[in-house]
């Protein structure tokens, strides 16, 4: 159980996973801020 978590929280942290975080807040917050200048 232990080890299956730590798996987890590794993959988690995976940079690759982080940046995909990141495109998709900023892909998001652009809409939002496009919405608003209609």
């Amino acid at each position: 159980m232990d080890n299956n978590k730590k798996r987890e929280n590794e993959w988690h942290n995976h940079p690759v996973v982080i940046f995909a975080e990141i495109l998709v807040l900023y892909t998001a917050i652009n809409s939002i801020i496009a919405l608003f200048n209609l």
